[in-house]
């Protein structure tokens, strides 16, 4: 198995946890590759990798087997940039602090190498979209895993954004800005801003605003299928596109088109990982304050 590793700064309390599952990746791949700045944090922190391998442009990860991702959701994001439309597994360990997609605790990294070693896993097909803008460079990943969302740049007005679904008029969204959530970014921003909370594997979008001026428009959640066009106007003629955590400079009157991507993100599960224990422990149901 080829392995390729990414991962963001983490806190010297995870030190031992990491030189662990480096160790475990390298008794499965002798050969495994490093992102270049996850590499040179680790050469800093810890001299353990300066035989391994670095790469830093996605097609260099193109004949791995497995990206593991050591970070929060936010570095399973950024992985997603990488494996791109290869559908290459991608595996988290969360050093974060949530973390719905970086889903393998510290505490658990042997478990989980030994799941790996032994096929013991299994694979999640996620959503995600594809953006679409008439002159505007994505820098070769015009994808979001999480959300697409307009806001407002710079100002305290608010922004119009006009919603069409296959060139049939939804709503003209006049708020602090507008989401367009996958069942996976539904635990994500959406969620912040009010939007319920979707099973992954949902062929599902969720139209969210932000803080709408009008407290009658509330999250709209439609299939996945078709074509969405967003197109922002506002007393400000600039505003800002996000394809989850990249930041784009969008001119108003522009149109945004938004659809599902035609690959999918595969995140790899333990064994005993679903859905309803995850969000369970994410986000303490059925815990009962008094009780600490």
């Amino acid at each position: 198995m080829k392995i390729a590793v990414h991962g963001k700064a983490f806190s010297p309390d995870y030190d031992d946890a990491v030189k662990q599952i480096l160790k475990r990746i390298k008794a499965i791949d002798d050969a495994p590759i490093l992102e270049f700045h996850f590499k040179r944090f680790l050469e800093e922190r810890m001299s353990l990798t300066s035989d391994w391998e670095s790469f830093d442009e996605a097609h260099q990860v193109e004949a791995v087997d497995l990206l593991i991702a050591i970070g929060g959701d936010g570095t399973v994001l950024e992985a997603a940039t990488l494996v791109r439309n290869t559908e290459i597994p991608v595996l988290g360990v969360n050093t974060g602090r949530l973390g719905f997609l970086s889903n393998v605790g510290i505490d658990e990294i042997d478990l989980a190498m030994d799941a790996v070693a032994a096929g013991k896993v299994w694979y999640e097909k996620r959503l995600l979209l594809q953006v679409e803008v008439d002159g505007m460079d994505f820098g070769g990943f015009p994808c979001a895993l999480n959300e697409v969302a307009i806001m407002k740049r710079d100002t305290s007005s608010m922004v119009a954004v006009e919603v069409e679904r296959d060139d049939v008029f939804v709503n003209n969204y006049w708020a602090d800005g507008l989401i367009v959530s996958t069942p996976t970014g539904s635990t994500a921003y959406s969620l912040s801003a009010g939007g319920p909370i979707v099973m992954p594997g949902a062929e599902i979008l969720c139209i969210n605003p932000v803080a709408p001026h009008n407290l009658n428009n509330r999250p709209l959640v439609i299939p996945a299928d078709g074509e969405l066009q967003l197109t922002a106007e506002g007393r400000e003629n600039q505003f800002l596109l996000s394809l989850d955590s990249r930041m784009f400079i969008l001119d108003g009157g522009r149109k945004v088109r938004v659809r599902p991507a035609p690959f999918r993100f595969v995140l790899m599960n333990l064994e005993h990982q679903e859905f309803f224990s995850t969000v369970r422990a994410k986000m303490h149901w059925g815990i009962d304050p008094r009780d600490r």
